[in-house]
């Protein structure tokens, strides 16, 4: 097996991402490249360097640059793809549980999902809003109606994938096939809201100038929904932050408070696994578990009467 450098693989693959329009995996790889780069001070290795104990150094600069668990899973799992990716085409040996020692996982008690009634007020208010802070509450709304499409998946609807009262599309991180039912509720956004530049291959106008740097463009409007979104939660007095992301998280934790089976919930959302549905349910598991805990407690104190 001839030497094949890491950061230079890794180099390959950013441009291929690109080539291939990922340019949010494109961000996540470049991202942990540029750790790697400072880590290793510049240098290359080779992925018969990639040990055990090189990955558990590399976890612990991280901690010390006070990162997030969830941020270094971020950078560990990009890691262990480029490294299966190498083992495929026969530039890395193949290691057993290589990554086993370090974190990987996804920490699910972050709460992002907000309580139905905060749902409730966003879909059923009526007062005059500011032109570009009735647009971010549209797409937030939208985003829940469409059983918590993401965001990315939005910006890049085309006209034609809507046909009649069907929305037929597939997701930009996974490439999965999804149809959704659009409501009349939904319907009346889309109207309100579609894009009116005739040129224009896409359904909103989030990606304005297609083929001119859309993953910037997107980027850009995301940030600028979720700051209207910030001040649409003060000027409503909500209790709780949304942001786009928070729409995915409420539709998905509210349909398994509402006893749905996660398995269809998975397919709804269009995930690779229940696994990756059920870490949306962990911190509201917590909570419950909790609330039984009080409810045992209290009914001990009770009989003490």
């Amino acid at each position: 097996m001839k030497k094949v450098f890491l950061i230079q693989f890794m180099e390959r693959l950013i441009e291929e991402l690109i080539h291939m329009q990922r340019d949010g995996t494109a961000h996540v790889y470049l991202s942990t490249l540029n750790r790697i780069r400072s880590f290793m001070e510049g240098k290359d290795m080779t992925f018969c360097q990639l040990t055990s104990e090189w990955l558990m150094r590399f976890e612990k600069r991280l901690l010390a640059d006070q990162l997030t668990w969830n941020t270094i899973s971020t950078y560990m799992r990009t890691l262990r793809s480029v490294y299966n990716q190498a083992v495929e085409c026969d530039a890395a040996p193949y290691v057993p549980r290589l990554f086993s020692r370090v974190y990987t996982g996804v920490d699910g008690k972050t709460k992002r999902a907000v309580r139905p009634e905060t749902m409730r007020k966003l879909m059923m208010e009526n007062s005059a809003l500011d032109p570009k802070l009735a647009f971010s509450r549209d797409i937030f709304v939208l985003l829940f109606l469409f059983r918590g499409m993401s965001f990315v998946d939005l910006a890049y609807l085309r006209r034609c994938d809507l046909q009649g009262n069907i929305i037929t599309y597939r997701r930009h991180k996974t490439g999965r096939r999804l149809t959704v039912a659009v409501e009349k509720e939904a319907m009346e956004i889309i109207r309100r809201n579609e894009n009116t530049d005739p040129e224009s291959p896409f359904l909103f106008p989030i990606i304005k100038q297609p083929g001119r740097k859309e993953y910037r463009q997107y980027t850009n409007m995301l940030r600028s929904l979720n700051y209207g979104l910030l001040q649409i939660a003060r000027t409503l007095k909500l209790k709780e932050p949304i942001s786009t992301y928070v729409a995915r998280h409420t539709w998905a934790t509210t349909a398994i408070r509402q006893n749905f089976n996660p398995s269809l919930i998975c397919d709804a959302m269009g995930h690779s696994s229940v696994k990756v549905t059920e870490t949306y349910f962990k911190s509201f598991r917590d909570e419950d578990i909790n609330r039984m805990n009080r409810k045992v407690v209290a009914f001990i104190r009770s009989d003490e009467d």
